[in-house]
């Protein structure tokens, strides 16, 4: 009987798309590909690390599987695991700590690399160079397919991990982004989601981003094409001349501003005033009057003065936060001056 294997997902779009192409490798390779839950031999957590309690879940996690699944081994892969290999290789059950340059091979890694007393620990830097997918990342339960453009940052925001985690930006190869699209409306798919790191900075020769949604948005049988988060700098006016002409084009975009205040916004190393953001927002609603937008704002930045943190926060303290504005809660003693409750994906406060 072939191994079983599961999987487990933490974090962005990004990281599900990935997981639901080492799924299709894994069965590619003789695995059994179970849902979590079910008894397996191995189950594969793919990481983040992020968000504020993502290292934390992660250990919760992993102690979780190893009571309930004692006989299971685990690999521990992506983010955390690039950046915290040493403190994930000392945890009870792990067997394989995978960083973000070679998790993709995971399949061909457990094979040469079986469990043992030793932990196998690989977390090299990602490499610059664009890439591709080796297999189509369907997962036949969900109704939309994510689809992986880009990887990686060269922005350096001053709150964020990901240029280290993830490596310096680089794109998938024009004509593999293709061949997966079509795949997956093929499997079925009416729906795609275009996601990456920072998808709007794609590049690779002559091809950018507005051509990766113009050939994806072409594709028969494609009803909805949806751009995922996707940074305010980044939005070419050719992109929104595709929103406005391209029927299967959802009018909707995720631009965050992280900050309402300037000093924070420079502290942060974003790349734009408030200013800029919001001739940006005027711009593009003049152009689509119905385009609709969400936003991330993080509050409790560090070094923010009370004015900062109570400029930021006005526009929320006397409305409900519709979910579509995903809030970003880093410090309770802000939300707390602010007004501002926790939103869930299941939740309005």
């Amino acid at each position: 009987m072939s191994d079983r294997v599961s999987f487990f997902t933490f974090g962005c779009r990004l990281n599900q798309a990935e997981t639901a192409t080492l799924g299709a490798s894994f069965r590619q390779e003789g695995f059994s590909v179970v849902p979590y839950g079910e008894p397996c031999d191995i189950v594969v957590v793919n990481t983040c690390t992020i968000t504020e309690n993502g290292d934390a879940d992660t250990r919760k996690l992993v102690n979780r599987v190893a009571r309930k699944q004692p006989q299971a081994n685990i690999a521990l892969i992506g983010c955390q695991a690039q950046m915290q290999a040493k403190a994930l290789a000392g945890f009870k059950s792990v067997a394989w700590v995978v960083g973000n340059a070679r998790k993709m091979e995971l399949p061909t890694i457990i094979r040469k690399q079986p469990a043992s007393d030793e932990v196998v620990v690989l977390r090299e830097p990602p490499s610059r160079k664009p890439f591709t997918q080796p297999v189509i990342g369907r997962e036949d339960h969900r109704t939309r397919a994510n689809l992986k453009v880009q990887d990686g940052c060269d922005f350096f925001c001053s709150f964020c991990v990901v240029p280290f985690a993830r490596g310096r930006a680089r794109g998938r190869e024009f004509d593999d982004i293709l061949h997966e699209g079509k795949a997956l409306v093929d499997a079925g798919f009416r729906e795609i989601v275009i996601t990456g790191v920072n998808v709007g900075t794609y590049q690779l020769e002559t091809y950018g981003f507005a051509d990766v949604v113009d050939a994806l948005s072409a594709i028969p049988g494609l009803d909805r094409l949806r751009i995922s988060s996707i940074e305010p700098t980044t939005i070419a006016p050719d992109i929104l001349h595709l929103i406005q002409t391209r029927p299967n084009i959802c009018r909707y975009l995720h631009v965050p501003i992280q900050s309402g205040n300037d000093t924070v916004l420079t502290r942060m190393a974003r790349k734009y005033t408030t200013a800029d953001f919001l001739d940006f927002m005027s711009q593009a609603h003049r152009e689509i009057p119905d385009l609709c937008f969400g936003t991330d704002v993080i509050v409790g930045f560090s070094w923010r003065e009370r004015t900062g943190v109570r400029r930021d926060c006005r526009p929320y303290s006397r409305q409900r936060v519709r979910l579509s504005a995903r809030i970003q809660l880093l410090q309770p003693k802000a939300r707390e001056k602010c007004g501002v409750r926790r939103t869930g994906p299941h939740r309005r406060d």
